[in-house]
């Protein structure tokens, strides 16, 4: 059973994958063409239909044309508002992978965060943008630069592939994911706050108050 659902997941997958190449090269995700593609393929089957089994007119079995006509406009409908749900879902989505963490081990307790909190972390963790900001406290008694530089060492544990890497536009999303997810001590996280602290925390990597506060973040993450 198990090699069968793997075959399966493999044959539907390349299936999927030539679905999206044409949906995506040939009908350039335009609804228009989408609409005129379909409406297409209902006139090829109601010829196909009609060839098969002699249709001698269309007014001899309108019902017949009537019920598939319906069924086109429900078809047409869904798929309109199918692509249109994709829109939100990927307003919902920031552009990052995530590791693969086990939910149950993160210690919430370390990072101190309300149940709302907790869901929107979760969010994050999943590749959602969350509901509402985070509010970071983490690290207080070091100062409110410390938060930053734990923030980018939690980042880096979660996205794949780290973060010191990063460099142009793409440092510039996750800084305005940051923005976007987090609160510092109950105020909005400044861009220009988070440039000068990423550059002082890439340089702080091998200081031991830096690696205390990676232990840390991976006791958070069920890591250690």
């Amino acid at each position: 059973m198990e090699r069968f659902i793997q075959q399966a997941g493999k044959s539907l997958a390349q299936a999927r994958s030539g679905v999206n190449y044409f949906l995506e090269e040939k009908i350039q995700g335009n609804r228009a063409n989408l609409i005129f593609f379909i409406l297409s393929l209902f006139i090829l089957f109601i010829l196909g239909v009609s060839l098969i089994f002699s249709f001698k007119s269309l007014t001899e079995h309108y019902l017949i044309f009537l019920v598939l006509l319906i069924t086109m406009g429900i078809t047409i409908l869904w798929v309109a508002i199918f692509y249109e749900s994709d829109k939100h879902l990927e307003t919902d989505r920031h552009n990052f992978k995530m590791e693969n963490f086990k939910k149950a081990r993160i210690n919430y307790k370390l990072i101190n965060l309300s149940e709302d909190s907790k869901k929107d972390f979760d969010k994050l963790l999943s590749g959602r943008n969350v509901s509402n900001r985070i509010n970071f406290t983490m690290g207080n008694k070091s100062g409110d630069s410390a938060n930053h530089r734990i923030i980018f060492i939690l980042f880096d544990e979660l996205i794949l592939g780290g973060i010191k890497d990063l460099t142009g536009e793409r440092k510039k999303d996750f800084f305005q994911l940051l923005m976007n997810s987090f609160l510092m001590n109950g105020e909005p996280v400044k861009e220009n706050t988070l440039k000068t602290s990423f550059s002082a925390w890439k340089n702080e990597q091998e200081k031991i108050g830096s690696r205390n506060q990676r232990i840390l973040i991976k006791q958070l993450l069920g890591k250690e």
